[in-house]
Order: C-alpha cells, then structure tokens, then sequence
C-alpha cells in the first residue's frame, strides 16, 4: 500500500507535468505500470471506471475532431487517460480518512485536512442516498422517459440529496461539540508509513517526467 501522502504528492506533479506536456512518451507509463502491479487484484474494477469517465473525454475530443485537428484530439484523449488512470490506481479504496491523512502528512494544516475530509465524506453520504433513492423508484416501478412527471421526480431527487446533506452536515456539526471538537486533526499511531513502495513511485514519477523516451502523440 502505497502512502496516502506520497500519493497525493505524486499524483499532483505527475498531473501538472503531464497536463502541461506537448507530447506524451512511453516513459509515461512507468508509474502506472507499477502502480496497477500493486493494485493488480482490483485492475478490472478500475479499468471499468476509466472506460466510464471516458464518455466525457470522448465527447470532448469528438468536438475537437470536428475543428479538423486529429494530433490535439489524440494529444487530449492521451493526457486525460493518464491523469485519471494514475488517479484511479492512487487512491481506489482510500477512505475520507485516508485522504484527509494524507493531506495532514504533506504539512497542509488541520482545517485543509478536515476541509478534503468532510468533502470526500460528503461525497460518499451523498453517493449512498443517491443510490438508496434509486432502489427505491426502481422498487415502485419508475420508467424512465420523457414527461413532465418525470423531470418532476428528477428535480425532487436532487432537491432530497441537498436537503439529506444539509440535515446531516448540521447532525455533524452538533455531534462534533458535544464530543469537544477542538480543531485539531488527530492521527493513529504508526497511521502513516514510509517504505520502499513510496520511495520507488517517486523515483518512476521523475524519470517519467525527466527521461522522456518513445513519442506516442
């Protein structure tokens, strides 16, 4: 398991760098190589995902198709890919806590971690009632189709997620003073560990930036 903090930090410069990159090498791949070798068991799951977000990358590159520019829509699907794919391998199955550990281990204050941990909990709440709201039009035989009851049902949907997590972020806010909430971000002992997994991202992450060998876009 590789470091939430050396994830994140690696993540964040492999992002830039490649983002900012005119060409994408296969020298790009070598963190990513490594990183699906230690998430091997879920690489299916996170291939699914990837093969999800790229209906969005794909309609951006079919707009930039239609402007007669083939070597920026290759360049745009390449770099997307990559970015998310590095993302995807880092942090599948981390938790809020996890990341708001990592956030915490690269010196970035208690409320910037508390700031990533109630939004990636936030995130995962809503992702629970969106899914349990779900069940339960499927549960009362609600068709999807074009009418104004159904955008109705769409608008009160999205209307229950806001108010569910309105509800629930002010349950939070009680509990947490009851309990003397005090600000400070508190860490397991031994919660953050270093080894030679995160030592051997960080050298892949630079020579992937640095040794840039074997133009593919």
């Amino acid at each position: 398991m590789i470091n939430p903090s050396i994830s994140i930090a690696c993540f964040t410069v492999f992002s830039f760098f490649v983002a900012l990159s005119g060409e994408i090498y296969l020298t790009h791949f070598l963190p990513l190589i490594f990183l699906g070798l230690i998430k091997f068991r879920y690489i299916f799951e996170i291939l699914k995902r990837l093969v999800f977000l790229n209906f969005f990358i794909i309609l951006v590159v079919i707009s930039v198709l239609l402007a007669d520019n083939l070597n920026l829509a290759l360049l745009i699907f390449a770099r997307s890919n990559l970015i998310i794919l590095f993302g995807l391998l880092s942090f599948h199955k981390l938790n809020s806590y996890s990341i708001a550990l990592g956030i915490s281990g690269l010196g970035m204050g208690n409320k910037t971690s508390y700031l990533f941990y109630f939004c990636v909990r936030f995130i995962e709440i809503g992702k629970m009632d969106f899914y349990k709201f779900k069940r339960t039009l499927k549960a009362r035989n609600f068709n999807h189709k074009t009418s104004i009851f159904v955008y109705q049902t769409y608008a009160n949907l999205v209307a229950m997620l806001f108010l569910s997590a309105f509800k629930k972020s002010q349950m939070l806010e009680k509990t947490m003073l009851v309990r003397g909430f005090d600000g400070k971000f508190y860490k397991f002992q031994n919660s953050i560990k270093f080894g030679f997994c995160d030592i051997l991202l960080i050298i892949l992450v630079f020579v992937s930036l640095i040794l840039r060998q074997g133009v593919l876009v």
